[in-house]
């Protein structure tokens, strides 16, 4: 039996996405895809565009087999905690093989060789690094110039020495300046530092880039991007405006859900953002551990200024605070999420599977190190005091979405607790 992995968000799930899954069963040879998927938060910062029992229907409907859920601590962090999260989460299953994910450059092997080096942290590097920082370069700008200096400085050696096997400068410039290969090296060091026997594997991104907000070209094997699946959706488009960019099988779900209403943009978050910004004081921010003192400064100083989520995320900006950690530091002050992303998930929260995956399921009972979680009413009998502190934080932050939701459609509250994993027949 082999079992391929795959860390996504599916916001919304798309025929990218259905892409990759089809790859890993006809190309890796899985027999099992299992999805490791943010719950109703993702990692830029934003509510999901629809709520997780829905998006994971949509993946199963998709081709995968099983959909498991990120803890929001693992959903609304940076792409090192999002990566090193989803990682645990997969290797705590005892059965996963391989990891698939995809990328701009589709070469694995540089992409763990880059991770290499930033998980060893050679000397020549780190002295890079500390003169860029001292030369006031922003950390991620300071990271990527001292990996090309000393992949270049390595080359050199290499060749000398008759190696012959490095990568070239000018690959690294072009690697670290793409979302999805700087998360792909999340997840190569997250392999590394866990000393997972999972395999990763690097897919050549196609179509659409992460940002990507123009759907015009999209055809064939040109895949859509999400964030311009999200674009089109904020201009009140039909329904089956979406019907190119969705596949076949998850479009009914995804349809009824646009026709009732049942999606959220982070404009949900204008007003009750204001509320909770308008509590905070300057020791009550220093509790959150991803908030630096100057993004600190700036939201006391501005937020007598705040008309939206959006705007406040615009005017917070600064030339070394990118936009997306703004973001997920506003969505986390929501949340009221004071804790960093564990280093190790103590749970599977199942969100969905298919019948016929009877024999996976059985396969991750015997073999898993961490306990699968099938209802969430069990969580207090099943979970250790940590897994437990994980799992009720989760459910807090999905009743805040279920909120949101029901003040949107009028439709009424449902518990946590009273959701079920979705089932494929």
């Amino acid at each position: 039996m082999k079992v391929v992995g795959i860390i996504a968000e599916y916001n919304p799930f798309h025929r990218g996405h259905e892409y990759q899954i089809r790859y890993v069963r006809e190309t890796l040879g899985a027999d099992y895809v299992i999805v490791a998927m943010s719950g109703d938060f993702v990692q830029r910062g934003a509510p999901a565009l629809m709520e997780k029992y829905l998006r994971a229907e949509m993946a199963l409907l998709g081709g995968a087999d099983l959909v498991l859920e990120l803890p929001i601590q693992v959903s609304t962090a940076s792409a090192e905690g999002f990566a090193a999260g989803g990682v645990s989460l997969l290797d705590g299953l005892g059965c996963v093989d391989e990891l698939c994910f995809g990328s701009e450059c589709g070469d694995t092997e540089i992409l763990m060789e880059t991770a290499r080096i930033l998980v060893a942290e050679p000397p020549v590097y780190r002295d890079f690094l500390q003169k860029n920082l001292r030369d006031g370069m922003s950390f991620p700008l300071a990271r990527s110039r001292a990996l090309t200096s000393y992949v270049a400085k390595s080359a050199i050696s290499d060749v000398s020495s008759g190696d012959g096997h490095f990568i070239f400068p000018e690959q690294m410039d072009s690697i670290l300046s793409s979302p999805n290969n700087i998360l792909g090296i999340e997840y190569c060091k997250a392999l590394l530092r866990q000393n997972s026997s999972i395999r990763p594997h690097a897919l050549l991104r196609k179509g659409s880039g992460y940002h990507d907000a123009d759907l015009s070209n999209v055809s064939g094997d040109f895949f859509p991007s999400a964030s311009g699946i999200r674009e089109l959706l904020s201009a009140k488009k039909d329904a089956m405006d979406f019907s190119r960019f969705i596949p076949a099988a998850a479009f009914p779900v995804f349809s009824s859900a646009l026709k009732k209403g049942c999606w959220l943009s982070e404009t949900t978050l204008d007003l009750p953002l204001h509320y909770k910004l308008l509590l905070e004081t300057e020791e009550t921010l220093r509790q959150y551990p991803d908030l630096s003192d100057a993004l600190i400064r700036r939201i006391l100083k501005y937020r007598n200024q705040y008309e939206s989520f959006s705007q406040f995320a615009d005017l917070l900006k600064t030339r070394d605070i990118t936009r997306s950690a703004i973001c997920r530091g506003l969505v986390r002050i929501f949340l009221d999420l004071k804790e960093k992303a564990p280093g190790h998930i103590p749970y599977a929260q199942v969100l969905g599977f298919c019948k016929n995956s009877t024999p996976l399921l059985g396969q991750i009972k015997r073999n898993a190190s961490i306990p699968l979680l099938t209802k969430s009413a069990d969580a207090s009998s099943v979970l250790d005091k940590d897994g437990l502190d994980i799992f009720q934080k989760t459910c807090k932050a999905s009743g805040l979405y279920e909120m949101l939701l029901c003040r949107k459609t009028g439709q009424p509250f449902i518990h946590e607790f009273q959701k079920s994993p979705r089932i494929i027949l």
